[in-house]
């Protein structure tokens, strides 16, 4: 969910190199071929301290004079922001911090390095392969695995539940993207002619937030060992889930293959801009002036109207043509350990904000206990900022789904967004321990 402001424009030439016998046609760049992902050799993340709501602003009005990556941003003054610079903007910015007053350090010295060390094994990966694994073309969920693979996972899952006759799974695809991708969505449930209350869940949203469709992702491993897992049996047993792990393909495979810190979709906007904030295209409220752009190449852009994008209207669709009985929205992002629910565009409450206060902390106080990760709990505005159309505002206002909410995983930004592959399993063990707390918890409570 924190924001950036960051764009890479690549434009395709040729070179036409003549010898003495032929014409040897170099191609030295062009946009429709593959590319090597930019780098990010001696780039920085520095963590700002302003100590005043003066410093604050000034802080961040250089956002727009030099276009900055904000990471993370500071619920007031006296709490510290991320913010990502490049390293020909590096020093007018710590000078502008100087003249400020603000405290700032250099957080993250070369985040080149931590892209490096994000996809090496881990030596202690050395878990047993579930039944899932075993049966489902050995899918690894412990990296941070491209669309394609998770795709075919997948079709792999109803596969292999065909066979068993204690969880169901069915795969739907909701809409397409700007490049014909498909937008996948996997039902699991009991299979056995019963509705029941539905959970909706959604991962990567925003593209560069790879550990949010890893943890969908294994969510998916437990539900589907429902036969096996006593707590996933009884998720089973009083719910139908629905899971969109990449709910932005597009997004999600260029930050793969070209950018790392991509955010966006890939929707061409002209002006050689590409994308839309698909967290600022829900229809609740949707305002661009509160945390969002009408600048077609900021990385906040919100887009032509609400709902102008093929995934957010996927979302909509989807959840209006099956909000019966649905009790919780739950999107997953990074970075920042929190637990947040609406309202994103005003400082207002819902009406029973206590109500998801307590159920938040109650599958927050679970979380903990595994590894002792401390999620902080509360409304968007007043932990986070203020955004309006956010998909959690859309789902409780819109769509009449009580329990809304946007989690932010880990960590507290010493990686940032880029998350090495060794935090996937206890980030995944704790949320799921998280989840199944809330909606047991859920389950006895009358909506």
């Amino acid at each position: 969910m924190p924001f950036l402001s960051v764009l890479l424009s690549r434009p395709g030439r040729e070179l036409l190199v003549i010898m003495p016998s032929c014409i040897l046609v170099l191609l030295i760049f062009c946009g429709c071929a593959a590319a090597e992902p930019a780098r990010f050799d001696g780039h920085k993340v520095l963590q700002i301290v302003p100590h005043t709501t003066t410093e604050l602003e000034n802080v961040l009005a250089l956002h727009d004079l030099y276009n900055l990556d904000v990471w993370r941003h500071p619920r007031k003054h006296n709490y510290s922001m991320d913010v990502y610079v490049e390293p020909e903007k590096l020093q007018p910015v710590l000078t502008a911090l100087k003249d400020i007053g603000a405290d700032v350090k250099i957080w993250i010295d070369d985040l080149q390095k931590l892209i490096d060390a994000e996809r090496q094994p881990s030596r202690r990966r050395t878990h047993v392969p579930s039944q899932t694994q075993r049966n489902a073309s050995l899918f690894d969920h412990f990296r941070f695995n491209r669309f394609a693979d998770i795709k075919k996972y997948l079709n792999d899952v109803v596969t292999l539940t065909q066979s068993m006759s204690t969880v169901n799974a069915s795969l739907v695809k909701i809409g397409d993207t700007y490049l014909s991708n498909e937008i996948l969505l996997l039902k699991i449930s009991r299979g056995d002619g019963r509705a029941r209350p539905s959970i909706f869940i959604d991962g990567g949203i925003h593209a560069r937030e790879w550990i949010a469709p890893a943890t969908v992702l294994y969510f998916i491993r437990e539900l589907v060992n429902g036969g096996v897992d006593d707590y996933a049996s009884q998720l089973l047993d009083k719910f139908d889930w629905y899971l969109a792990p990449v709910l932005n393909p597009d997004g999600y495979e260029y930050s793969h293959t070209n950018y790392r810190l991509w955010r966006k979709n890939r929707v061409d906007n002209g002006r050689n801009c590409h994308g839309t904030d698909l967290n600022r295209n829900f229809g609740h409220n949707w305002n661009p002036a509160i945390g969002g752009s009408t600048n077609v190449c900021s990385d906040v852009y919100s887009g032509k109207s609400a709902f102008s994008e093929a995934e957010s209207r996927a979302v909509e669709s989807f959840i209006l043509n099956n909000n019966k009985d649905m009790i919780a929205y739950l999107t997953y992002h990074s970075y920042g350990e929190m637990w947040l629910y609406p309202w994103g565009y005003t400082s207002a409450l819902p009406v029973d904000w206590q109500d998801l206060d307590s159920a938040a902390k109650t599958a927050t106080s679970a979380l903990s206990e595994l590894y002792g990760t401390q999620y902080l709990v509360g409304s968007s505005t007043n932990v986070l900022y203020s955004a309006a159309g956010g998909s959690d505002d859309w789902a409780k206002g819109d769509a009449g789904v009580k329990y809304s909410y946007t989690i932010e995983l880990r960590d507290t930004g010493a990686h940032g967004f880029v998350l090495p592959e060794d935090q996937i399993r206890p980030n995944g063990e704790e949320s799921w321990r998280a989840l199944r707390v809330l909606a047991l918890s859920l389950s006895t409570t009358r909506h």
